[in-house]
């Protein structure tokens, strides 16, 4: 993985967007697109999880979830942001506060930021070492239809509103019904692991 932040200087500013990405679609790159505006990033590292804690498991595998990512990114032309194999290299679980306390100890002279949904924003005090994530962190949550974002004190976090219909679950479910929200090259390599008929591998 290129480290995007080698390049830049004291004050710079970046994300770390993580998930399952099973698989990445059209709106993780928009919501990553918006942050960028919205906080004047100078980048985001995407950031494919392991095995999330409150999950049981992805369907595409950790090697399959960062091809597709790279896929993505490459063919939307987007030059700003990286994808980091980070959590895939660590053992299983996946902890963001390993993640944050990994990227802000590299990086102490650059403002780090976390991109995240309000489900994963109400349930964040229950995450390992919340103190870590609080410490080091600006937390951008995305909220739809102006659903309120709950309050933490002590916590910087800011409240983006976001509208995008593409879902990882339905493009699992039903792959030929949904695999517009995908860039060609990631649909191809889609099909071969979700199936043309939805989850599970093609016949």
């Amino acid at each position: 993985m290129a480290e995007i932040s080698q390049a830049l200087p004291a004050g710079s500013r970046l994300a770390i967007f993580g998930g399952s990405f099973d698989p990445v679609h059209s709106g993780h790159l928009a919501m990553a697109a918006v942050a960028r505006e919205r906080f004047a990033l100078d980048g985001v590292v995407f950031m494919p999880c392991a095995v999330s804690p409150f999950k049981s498991g992805t369907v595409a595998n950790g090697a399959q979830r960062l091809e597709m990512l790279v896929t993505a990114i490459r063919e939307a032309g987007i030059n700003w942001a990286v994808v980091s194999d980070f959590e895939l290299n660590r053992p299983a679980p996946s902890y963001s506060w390993e993640t944050a306390r990994h990227f802000s100890a590299s990086d102490p002279a650059v403002e780090w930021y976390w991109i995240l949904g309000t489900d994963q924003w109400d349930r964040i005090e229950s995450w390992a070492a919340p103190e870590e994530l609080r410490n080091r962190l600006h937390f951008i949550v995305f909220t739809r239809a102006g659903a309120p974002v709950r309050d933490r004190p002590g916590w910087r976090f800011t409240p983006v509103e976001f509208e995008h219909p593409a879902s990882s679950t339905a493009i699992r479910e039903n792959f030929p019904a949904c695999s517009g929200w995908l860039s060609p090259g990631v649909a191809l390599l889609a099909r071969g692991i979700y199936g043309v008929g939805g989850n599970g591998p093609a016949a």
